[in-house]
């Protein structure tokens, strides 16, 4: 099966475990004889690892977004450069296309992409295979500088047309798709353009080749509190910061993510309000090291204050042997069990996440329980499963498309 898959970001320049997740399926498939190419964009992190070169997934950079990932805002160019951006990605769709022959479009996220994309392989009769770990049906599109203006102007689409672009947004009908949780699905149920009714839900699973499920010996508590994430207000950072105020003085938090400069300043003035000054690290580290700097760390801290569509990096911390403290919003609550797993605290509130910590620190049977239990969770949510489902999805979708045919 030749598969051609679509993604706004891909690593090791990537900024979530939606890209990372991606990955892992795309290198198994290619392992399972599947031949793959991935088109992403040309997003660059100047301190990212190294792909090792004798992965079999090809994996072109060639598409320009219409967002800037660096400052998580939609870019707003003028007319002509809308159209070279939008001829730039469609003429490295069309090459794709040429050169692979796919059988089957896999299209994990067009968060900040060319949405003409899928309708161009939708009107090439490339079947779709939609693995939605977030609901951006429901809001990213918008950010396409290009559809978005022949969406509100439906008249002008033989103007785009007369220059050789495909203007229109995909239908998606007949599109196979699989959501990673039942949040996602009810999110897009409610509030989404395109309706999916009958998408497979396929939860997201913990890569265990890089994170392997161990249990570790039990450490003496330290006070060493670790968050891995987007350094962004709505992944509760802030609300960790504060929460320093009410645990110990020699407590220390690293804080291991990508985010905007403008918001890692503000999160470096909020400690030195807070008198942690000197007690926040903030870093990043390559992708190969991240058990390692997991496992120095006495807790894991996920205070997501948004709805979390799945939440990958507490499976991650799991499969570390390290105990979890969350706020359990969205999707991560359909996995995360307090006091089964894991400790939950009231999202956005500094005390009852010091309060979680705690109780953790103190209560060393609760904590051997909950580390137990999130092993027992890692080892049921795994790549390997999460990508044999999604592969049986494709072989459909495929196996559909060519009896149609």
């Amino acid at each position: 099966m030749r598969v051609l898959t679509l993604i706004h970001l891909y690593p090791p320049h990537h900024v979530g475990g939606y890209e990372v997740a991606c990955r892992g399926a795309m290198e198994r498939f290619a392992e399972q004889g599947h031949e793959v190419m991935v088109l992403t964009s040309d997003f660059r992190l100047p301190d990212a690892d190294e792909v090792d070169p004798s992965l079999s997934v090809e994996v072109r950079r060639d598409l320009r977004l219409w967002f800037d990932a660096d400052v998580f805002e939609p870019i707003r160019p003028g007319l002509a450069d809308r159209i070279a951006l939008e001829r730039g990605n469609q003429q490295a769709l069309r090459a794709a296309l040429r050169d692979l022959r796919p059988d089957v479009a896999s299209v994990w996220s067009l968060g900040y992409s060319s949405w003409a994309l899928p309708r161009m392989l939708e009107d090439a009769g490339v079947p779709l295979v939609l693995t939605l770990l977030d609901d951006w049906p429901v809001y990213a599109y918008v950010f396409d500088g290009w559809t978005r203006m022949f969406d509100k102007r439906p008249w002008a689409h033989p103007l785009g047309a007369a220059l050789g672009l495909c203007t229109r947004l995909p239908s998606f009908d007949g599109a196979t798709v699989s959501v990673a949780s039942r949040m996602i699905a009810q999110s897009i149920a409610e509030h989404g353009r395109w309706k999916f009714p009958d998408a497979a839900l396929v939860p997201l699973g913990v890569d265990t080749r890089e994170l392997p499920v161990r249990t570790r010996p039990e450490p003496p508590w330290r006070w060493r509190v670790v968050y891995v994430g987007r350094v962004v207000p709505d992944k509760g950072v802030p609300t960790l910061i504060r929460a320093l105020a009410h645990l110990p003085a020699d407590t220390q938090l690293t804080v291991i993510g990508h985010g905007p400069q403008s918001e890692l300043d503000a999160m470096a003035e909020l400690a030195r309000q807070v008198g942690a000054d000197g007690r926040v690290e903030f870093t990043r580290v390559a992708r190969s090291e991240l058990a390692a700097r997991i496992g120095q760390a006495d807790v894991l801290v996920f205070p997501s204050e948004w709805p979390e569509p799945f939440g990958l990096v507490p499976l991650e911390a799991m499969a570390c042997g390290v105990p979890v403290v969350a706020t359990g919003t969205g999707g991560s609550g359909e996995f995360l069990d307090d006091g089964g797993n894991c400790v939950l605290f009231a999202p956005g509130d500094p005390a009852a996440l010091a309060g979680a910590v705690r109780r953790v620190a103190g209560d060393p049977p609760l904590r051997r329980r909950i580390v137990a239990g999130g092993a027992t969770t890692a080892g049921r949510l795994t790549m390997d499963r999460f990508t044999d489902e999604l592969e049986a999805l494709h072989r459909q979708a495929a196996a559909l498309a060519g009896a149609g045919r």
